[in-house]
């Protein structure tokens, strides 16, 4: 892979900043024009982000609002991430990346390796979900939520599910971003959840919290700064690659600020999502 990437840490942000940072870094890393970059960051307010292709009716608005927790949609796949109390990572990559593999899952693979290895010199006994046995690929999970069921192919520690990842290919780029938990916040997330009935609403957090867990459970009470060292270290590491601080260039800010505007604070695409728009 190339040898020098760019290293982005950012200070919290609202939830629909994140996302179009993340989708402009990815746009111009396919062109081109923005070397590979991880990127780590925060949320403020928290948001709750919702997959790609995920209804909007899973989720209680009006919980939300009063909570004070921004409500956004990812570019990418998956189930309901409350982003409070957490790391989050984003690493936008060329499509043609040489070493990088082809396949959505063996790429996963390898910049899980990374993680894995970060949270280990962390002192987390983190280690990537074996293969399932039998005819089944993946833990569909029976909520909302994303954190409630590992696939084989993620992170996990003491057998329950500790990073949140997800990856979309486009505009000639690979961008997979993810959550690594400080706290799990079950109550928290589940309270905007939407559920008709509150014994599910009490049987899904329940689920959940059995299935997941937290840096806080495995070392305390780790803060933000202790945390993302070590998974940058386990990258370069892993990837075989060296990063080299640096900020967003003037088109990546732009093109953000656009997709704020025009994506990630529209309520429409939030509700919505793709459904009726234009590929893109």
């Amino acid at each position: 892979m190339s040898k020098e990437w760019r290293l982005l840490i950012d200070q919290p942000a609202p939830a629909s900043w994140n996302m179009a940072v993340d989708e402009a870094i990815m746009t111009m890393v396919g062109r081109k024009d923005s070397p590979p970059t991880l990127r780590i960051y925060a949320w403020q307010p928290p948001g709750l982000s919702l997959g790609y292709f995920q209804r909007s009716e899973e989720v209680d608005l009006a919980a939300c609002r009063s909570q004070g927790v921004d409500v956004v949609r990812r570019p990418t796949g998956g189930r309901a991430i409350l982003h409070d109390q957490e790391v989050t990572y984003s690493l936008s990559l060329p499509e043609d990346l040489p070493g990088l593999p082809r396949g959505v899952t063996e790429a996963y693979r390898v910049i899980a390796g990374g993680l894995v290895r970060g949270l280990q010199f962390l002192g987390v006994p983190a280690e990537i979900a074996p293969a399932p046995h039998g005819p089944g690929r993946r833990g569909l999970g029976k909520t909302a939520a994303c954190f409630d069921a590992p696939c084989w192919h993620e992170i996990i520690a003491q057998g329950r599910k500790l990073v949140g990842s997800a990856q979309t290919r486009r505009r000639r780029a690979v961008l997979q971003h993810g959550s690594i938990p400080l706290k799990l916040q079950a109550e928290e997330l589940f309270a905007l959840l939407h559920f008709e009935d509150p014994r599910e609403r009490s049987l899904g957090q329940r689920y959940f919290a059995a299935r997941a867990i937290s840096l806080g459970e495995l070392l305390g009470s780790p803060g933000f700064d202790q945390v993302w060292p070590p998974i940058v270290r386990g990258l370069e590491e892993e990837l075989g690659v060296a990063f080299d601080g640096g900020f967003l260039s003037p088109a990546e800010e732009k093109l953000a600020d656009k997709l704020v505007r025009e994506k990630y604070a529209n309520e429409k695409w939030n509700l919505e999502g793709p459904r009726g728009r234009k590929k893109e």
